[in-house]
This record gives structure tokens, C-alpha cells and sequence, in this order.
């Protein structure tokens, strides 16, 4: 009994452990193995004074992960899907199932209702024409007493004198004076309050850029910029492509501009790096484009997870951070 139980036990722990194991291979994997991308794009020569059309670019971006298990990407006109496989299988997107030819069905259906529920309204009697017309009669002769009993009322009442007339104007009249006082008042205190909230902004504002002022002077932000100017130039680093080949054809219709481009571009070909291949064609007499453009490059999750976790816990970005938030909403 004892044996079969320790048995049991046994093979449930193998079995925990080779789980935790997968589990482990699995999340090393993830964080270590490199993502694989590839952009590509395509501008055929076209002369800019035809128009350009869009649609004749062909760019595509794909990538790929542990030996092609996992690949996908999204291309420009054709599929404009973002599409993903496992093992060679499609995952994304989802076929469509195929539309049931019920409607039609459905549709005849409610078109061809029965019509025996219609009720036939010239069988009536006059007997239910005739009491709405003994009711207004009724109703019409009610009226007529409740009016002439109102003008006996009114004939009855006492006819207010002069003084109570008097005595209203001389109300309005004070209104009206009221009236006037209170909005030049108003007019007068307009300026004054419009200029106290225009020196309490302006204070405001004077406070806040000398909080900021002294922020970023202190030690504490230095050191937290410069953490941060480290970590983001590595994650650009490994995000920038390994190789780039990139050729391309251009023309401004403009001889002068066409040099001026051309100078700035060999100006700057010698600060590019060696991973980059750089080459460009000037076309003085057209106003031509033409592009043909291939990049490689990897992303290794590790690395940026680090980057950010680095950040996230130093405690100078963490200070530098509730600084600003402090200062924004004071």
C-alpha cells in the first residue's frame, strides 16, 4: 500500500518537473533568442510631373522567431493583413465561414406573411360614430355655464384704485435704478478682477519655471538624464537594422536644388555607419524618384526588458519623475 502511494507521488513530482522545466526552456527562449525582422520597399521609377500613385509601392515587413517555428508579417498593396504562422500553420487571419444560403428562405418567408389577422372596419356600427358626437355636444354646453359664471364672478369683484397703480410704477421705477447701479458696478469691477487673475497666472507660471529651473540644476536629474540617455541609445542600437542597402534615383525639376541635396548628402556620408550602404543618383533634368530599399535587423526581448527595468527602479528617474508631477499640478 505504502509503495503504491510513494509510486503515485513519485510520478506526479517527474511530472511537475519536467512542466516546470518546458515552462523554463520556454520563457529562456523567449527572452534570449533574437527576433528576426526584414523590411522591404520598392518605389518604381515614376516622373513626379504624371502624378504619383500610391498604390504602386510595394513594401513588406516580416520576422520570424526560433528557426522560422514562428513567422508573420504585412505587405503593402497585396495583403494588407497582418498574417501569422506556427509550425507552417496560419494562424492569422481566421478564415471566413462560408455565408448559409437561408436568407433568401428567410426573406420569402416574411414576404409572404398570412393576411388573415386584418380586421375589417367597415362592419362598425354608427352606434360608436354617434357618442363622440353626444360627447362634445356635452362638453361644449359645460363650458358655456362655466363661463358665464365666471363673468358673474368677475362682474362682482372690486375694481382696484389709482393708489395700487401708483404704487407699482414707483416699484418699477426703483428696479430700473437698481438695475443700472448694479451694472456699472459690474463694468467698474471687470477690470480690477481681470487683472488680479492675470498677475496670479503670471506668478504662477514664474514659480513653476524657476521649480523647473532648479530641477533640472540638481544633481539628481543629471545623473537620472544621463542613465537614461545611456539605455536609450542601447535600445536604438539593437532596434537600428544590421544591414541596409538603399538605392535610390531623384529629381527636384531644379538643377540648383538637385546640387544642393546632393552636397548635403555627401556631407553626411561619411558620419553613416558601415552597416548602412547609401547610394544616390541625382537626375538634373527630371523631377524623377525611385527607391529600392532592404533592411535586416534583430530585437532581443532580454535587452529591452533590462533597459526598462533599469529605469523603472533607479531611484534618481524615480525622484525626477515625481518632481515634475509635483510641479505640473501645483
Amino acid at each position: 500500500m505504502l509503495a503504491g502511494v510513494l509510486t503515485v507521488l513519485k510520478i506526479i513530482g517527474i511530472t511537475l518537473l519536467v512542466i516546470l522545466a518546458v515552462i523554463l526552456v520556454v520563457i529562456l527562449l523567449a527572452l534570449f533568442v533574437p527576433i528576426f525582422y526584414r523590411i522591404d520597399a520598392h518605389v518604381p521609377e515614376t516622373d513626379l510631373d504624371e502624378g504619383f500613385d500610391v498604390n504602386k509601392i510595394d513594401a513588406a515587413v516580416k520576422f520570424s522567431w526560433l528557426l522560422f517555428v514562428i513567422r508573420g508579417g504585412i505587405s503593402f498593396p497585396r495583403d494588407k493583413e497582418f498574417t501569422l504562422r506556427v509550425f507552417g500553420i496560419k494562424i492569422l487571419p481566421k478564415k471566413e465561414k462560408p455565408e448559409k444560403e437561408k436568407k433568401d428562405k428567410k426573406k420569402k418567408d416574411e414576404e409572404e406573411k398570412p393576411e388573415s389577422g386584418v380586421i375589417e372596419m367597415s362592419d362598425m356600427g354608427d352606434e360608436e360614430v354617434a357618442e363622440p358626437e353626444q360627447s362634445t355636444e356635452a362638453t361644449s354646453e359645460e363650458t358655456s355655464t362655466e363661463a358665464e359664471a365666471a363673468g358673474v364672478e368677475s362682474s362682482n369683484e372690486p375694481i382696484e384704485g389709482d393708489e395700487a397703480e401708483d404704487e407699482s410704477e414707483d416699484k418699477d421705477f426703483i428696479d430700473v435704478l437698481w438695475n443700472i447701479i448694479e451694472k456699472v458696478q459690474n463694468i467698474l469691477e471687470t477690470p480690477l478682477n481681470v487683472f488680479e487673475k492675470i498677475q496670479y497666472t503670471i506668478s504662477r507660471v514664474c514659480d513653476k519655471i524657476d521649480m523647473i529651473k532648479s530641477t533640472l540644476e540638481n544633481d539628481i536629474f543629471k545623473r537620472a538624464f544621463d542613465l537614461a540617455k545611456r539605455k536609450l541609445i542601447r535600445l536604438i542600437k539593437m532596434i537600428l537594422p544590421d544591414k541596409c542597402r538603399i538605392d535610390a534615383l531623384y529629381g527636384t525639376g531644379d538643377p540648383a536644388l538637385t546640387a544642393e541635396i546632393l552636397g548635403a548628402y555627401g556631407a553626411i556620408r561619411p558620419f553613416l555607419s558601415r552597416k548602412i550602404k547609401l547610394r544616390v543618383g541625382p537626375d538634373f533634368e527630371r523631377k524623377v524618384i525611385y527607391t529600392d530599399t532592404h533592411m535586416k535587423g534583430h530585437i532581443t526581448l532580454f535587452t529591452a526588458l533590462y533597459i526598462a527595468a533599469t529605469c523603472y527602479f533607479n531611484k534618481d528617474i524615480k525622484k525626477t519623475i515625481k518632481r515634475f508631477k509635483k510641479i505640473l499640478n501645483s
